[in-house]
């Protein structure tokens, strides 16, 4: 099978992680896989250390003539079957253009992933976009509803939930430390609710717990917490590395795994990185770690935005290492039973050969 994904984020997320996961998969398997950016460094550098060279297209959207054409061009060169992966919608509109421009177009797939939770537009040139997609795949069953919600006018028996995978190293041994270290990766951004956070921290001063913030975001951003980490007198107990390459053994050294965000998370790739490695999550109730955590038994989960919710969450777990261990544990075997990479590789590939819809 040929796989091309579109990628046209300019920075590096859960995304972009995502797709260099699938095209290492699909690779391994015996599938030819390429990937088309916008040729972007910060986006283009893990694909290429990773053995995949990215093709470059303007990726402008529904204003854009040119990638299709390129693409197509490109496509009536290839054997089927062929599929076409875009990550957003906008890319899709490229896929879907392109498509129609080829000699054969029978030979293509068309599919999408929403990695958002947003409610479908419906105007009438979103509406044959979706009804042009061969399915759309929705990394959480909060995504899904949140885009039905919108009344795209699709037929649902195109619409999947797949819950996201990672492929992570086995968990490493946790080095011994007089603190309990709280781990938050991710981008720090106002809906991440690293605030919220910061001020969680600033209540539980009598214990002894270190917070990690890792992950970039704009000055504009950054700094004001900072500043509020000096003002609430917890900057000692902050550390900002920025962004974390080795992601692994920061989360292996970890205690505690923290998902503060103030929205509804689509999925929550950090969830499954904490409990890959044994490390209890924390996550707001809010979209997909919802579905990913039992509270109280793999995890647990706090009201968004509330400071004193999350702070009472640190507070029982730093307080109780036995409690830790046996968290840790269960989110481990939780992971090993309901994400592992066979089952969302399985999933992609029952959809990328149509056979999904027709099961159904």
């Amino acid at each position: 099978m040929n796989i091309v994904h579109l990628v046209s984020n300019k920075a590096w997320g859960g995304g972009e992680r995502y797709v260099l996961d699938l095209c290492r998969r699909c690779t391994a398997e015996g599938h030819s896989v390429a990937v088309v950016t916008r040729r972007c460094e910060a986006v283009d550098k893990p694909f290429e250390a990773a053995g995949f060279t990215p093709g470059h297209l303007p990726l402008r959207g529904a204003i854009d003539f040119l990638s299709p054409m390129t693409l197509a061009r490109v496509l009536n060169r290839m054997d089927a079957p062929i599929v076409l992966h875009a990550h957003n919608f906008k890319d899709a509109y490229t896929a879907v253009r392109a498509r129609r421009l080829m000699k054969e177009p029978g030979k293509v797939r068309v599919v999408v992933t929403r990695h958002l939770v947003k409610s479908a537009k419906n105007s009438s040139m979103e509406r044959d976009l979706y009804r042009q997609l061969d399915d759309i795949i929705f990394v959480s069953e909060a995504a899904r509803k949140e885009f039905i919600a919108g009344r795209p006018g699709c037929d649902e028996a195109k619409l999947h939930v797949v819950h996201n995978s990672i492929m992570p190293p086995e968990p490493a041994t946790k080095p011994s430390s007089d603190m309990v270290n709280v781990l938050y990766i991710g981008r720090i951004s106002p809906e991440k609710g690293v605030d919220i956070l910061i001020e969680a921290m600033a209540k539980l001063t009598d214990m002894p717990v270190r917070l990690t913030v890792g992950g970039v975001g704009t000055a504009k951003t950054v700094l004001p917490l900072m500043e509020k980490c000096r003002r609430l007198g917890i900057d000692d107990r902050v550390e900002w590395p920025g962004h974390i390459d080795d992601i692994y053994t920061a989360v292996s050294a970890a205690d505690i795994g923290v998902l503060p965000t103030r929205v509804p998370e689509s999925f929550g790739l950090a969830v499954l990185e904490f409990m890959s490695q044994g490390v209890p999550p924390i996550s707001s109730k809010a979209g997909g770690p919802t579905e990913i955590i039992t509270d109280g038994t793999d995890g647990l989960l706090v009201r968004p935005g509330d400071p004193d919710s999350l702070a009472a969450a640190i507070r029982l777990l730093a307080a109780d290492s036995s409690l830790r261990a046996k968290m840790g544990q269960a989110a481990r075997e939780t992971f090993e039973n309901r994400f592992g990479y066979d089952r969302f590789y399985n999933e992609i590939m029952a959809i990328y050969e149509g056979a999904h819809r027709h099961k159904q």
